[in-house]
């Protein structure tokens, strides 16, 4: 029986280990805005009821890590903050950047290279009053929160530095006294497709709705009469999951913005191995921005920055 037990044992270990050594991703940890002025941006956040992690330093010469993984050029200065979503798996981290030329970009939200946050409230009016105090301008038409049947009330607006924000409040919200449900993210490419290609081989999933001109929730983002589709990214057994939004029949323009320019969106990905993502990008289409592939951070582990086929900006992290 002992060794019939053994043999059972082995049987199943060998039939999972092939599967789970295919997914190289891990899960998604973070969205990432690179800004002009960190100050006004965590007000902007705070004041949509994200929650800051730590201090809020002055700028500082960015450390020798940074300078190789962003490539950016000696006596750039560098600071950071970190904030929380309640009621979701995920931060947001604002970067800021200084002491070099910058080239700050505002992507309309078809254009390749935008990004969307996505932030579910319990009061859409309150939360609209606060950012608007904060700077925020309104996108969606008639400056107000807008009904529809599948998503409850909703409005777009825009953060300091142009990051596109729809604010959501459905008919149907879980209980609880968190003033931000949940929150997920967009980003828009040229072509949905080259994102397939590469992110099944790191262990993501992906679906790709058909092209839909019909969801009112064009008219929230200011773009009526246009199509888009959704491919959605997730990985296994991960909750929150990532939108590549592909437009249509409206005008758009290709943005690649670097990771340091006021308006650059990126995404961070934890990896199992950074080397072996970063190949499977590359032979995508995609590239290496890290100097080297990689850097070693402080406490363990490797980090290093890709540009995807479709030019989305990701952050590597293998941990220690």
């Amino acid at each position: 029986m002992a060794n019939k037990i053994n043999r059972l044992v082995i049987g199943l270990t060998l039939a999972i280990v092939p599967a789970f050594a295919q997914t190289n991703a891990v899960k998604v940890t973070k969205l990432i805005f690179s800004v002009a002025d960190l100050d006004k941006s965590v007000a902007f956040y705070r004041a949509l009821g994200l929650q800051t992690q730590g201090q809020i330093g002055q700028p500082q010469p960015a450390p020798p890590f940074v300078l190789q993984m962003v490539d950016v050029p000696k006596g750039t200065r560098f600071r950071n903050a970190m904030l929380n979503f309640p009621g979701a798996d995920i931060a947001l981290e604002l970067t800021e950047f200084s002491g070099m030329e910058l080239h700050p970009g505002k992507p309309r939200i078809q254009d390749p290279g935008a990004a969307l946050l996505i932030v579910v409230v319990r009061n859409i009016d309150g939360a609209l009053d606060r950012v608007r105090s904060a700077g925020a301008m309104v996108v969606t038409p008639g400056g107000a929160p807008l009904r529809n049947e599948a998503r409850g009330r909703a409005v777009t607006v825009c953060d300091p530095d142009g990051f596109y924000v729809a604010i959501v409040q459905p008919d149907d919200l879980p209980a609880g006294n968190d003033f931000v449900v949940s929150a997920r993210w967009a980003t828009t490419v040229q072509d949905a497709g080259k994102t397939a290609a590469y992110v099944s081989q790191l262990g993501l999933e992906t679906k790709l709705s058909k092209w839909d001109g019909e969801d009112p929730a064009l008219k929230d983002l200011g773009t009526p009469g246009s199509q888009y589709r959704a491919r959605s990214v997730q990985v296994p057994d991960f909750s929150l999951r990532w939108s590549v939004y592909e437009w249509k029949d409206i005008d758009r323009k290709p943005w690649r913005l670097r990771i340091p320019d006021p308006g650059a969106p990126a995404i961070g990905l934890e990896v199992r191995d950074l080397d072996a993502a970063e190949a499977t990008i590359k032979a995508a289409g995609g590239s290496v921005i890290t100097q080297g592939g990689s850097v070693q951070f402080p406490g363990g582990g490797k980090l290093g920055f890709v540009r995807d086929p479709g030019g989305v900006l990701l952050e590597l992290a293998q941990p220690r």
